[in-house]
């Protein structure tokens, strides 16, 4: 993990491609080392259909020993840039959210119940979305709702409790997951949450970088800055009816070297949080790492961000 650190460092709050790129490749090969070990103790379904789009798939993992009680749920919605990403972007991640970790750095040991969160009593979905090209707003937050709606439906044959489900979203994916509950649209599907985690949620866009701009035009299919900042997370929210927003159980988080964008964002969110309900959300910082790097190290020796899940899935 030295080496992580080392690299989190050297990049600093700079995202850019080649950061992305750094980050996979150091922490493909931790995740690769466990793999072997998890096949008997989780059952993976593969590209369940969610709907129409070659986009639209889910990957389930449960635990091979069968819950007297039905589990909580957790449903992940990757990040790409609006572009890209998918449930498995190496051989080993995102599958590594779905697979045991180390019970504790001290005894070395995997959790022998299943993936990680089924190893602490839950369900763990993958979803993947449509991308730019294909994407067109506002289909980034139709197809959370759709994957959503059919988990809800769906996840009682293999064990999970279809009234408590928590979606998390990074990156994209969180602003994604955003848009569906702000626009209402999940609301619309008559689903229900537990409560929603937004990781380096992009809520605001910065347009002045070519590359977010570029694929800002495409993705909601005009030039006009005015109507792109207009359907960011924190327009959408502003202008969303305070009833439907009121009970959103929703958790903010950030890397302590997420990119000025993400920041700025979250912070503005956060003011407008203020505002609306004259009280603040819960916005939380993981120290030491970057825009993905907490994200990536889900199940490692070091994690922060699975246990903190844990405890919001058992909050009520």
């Amino acid at each position: 993990m030295e080496e992580v650190a080392a690299a989190i460092a050297r990049h600093g709050n700079v995202w850019s491609l080649k950061t992305n790129k750094d980050m996979e490749s150091l922490y493909e090969p931790l995740h690769a080392l466990r793999a072997e070990d998890f096949k008997k103790s989780v059952k993976v379904e593969k590209s369940l259909k969610y709907g129409p789009s070659d986009r639209h798939r889910i990957d389930l993992y449960y635990p091979t020993t069968a819950s007297t009680s039905l589990l909580p749920v957790v449903v992940f919605f990757h990040g790409g840039g609006f572009i890209a990403g998918d449930n498995d972007i190496t051989a080993s991640m995102h599958g590594h959210i779905g697979r045991p970790s180390l019970s504790s750095p001290q005894s070395n040991a995997l959790i022998s119940t299943g993936n990680y969160f089924a190893s602490n009593g839950c369900i763990c979905a993958l979803a993947t979305y449509r991308v730019i090209p294909e994407a067109k707003y506002p289909s980034g937050a139709e197809d959370v709702s759709l994957a959503l709606k059919w988990v809800k439906e769906s996840v009682e044959t293999q064990g999970g409790n279809p009234s408590e489900i928590t979606a998390v979203g990074q990156s994209a994916g969180a602003a994604h997951v955003a848009s569906a509950i702000f626009t209402g649209k999940l609301k619309s599907m008559e689903v229900t949450l537990h409560g929603a985690i937004l990781l380096s949620a992009p809520l605001l866009y910065d347009l002045r970088q070519e590359r977010r701009k570029k694929n800002m035009i495409a993705y909601h299919g005009t030039d006009s800055e005015e109507e792109i900042l207009a359907k960011t997370g924190v327009a959408t929210f502003r202008t969303a009816n305070t009833e439907d927003v009121s009970s959103s159980n929703i958790l903010l988080m950030l890397g302590e070297f997420d990119p000025n964008e993400i920041v700025d964002g979250n912070l503005m969110f956060v003011e407008e949080y203020r505002k609306k309900f004259r009280k603040l959300p819960c916005l939380e910082v993981i120290k030491g790492h970057n825009h993905i790097s907490y994200f990536l190290g889900i199940g490692l020796e070091g994690d922060k961000l699975g246990k903190r899940i844990l405890n919001f899935i058992a909050s009520k």
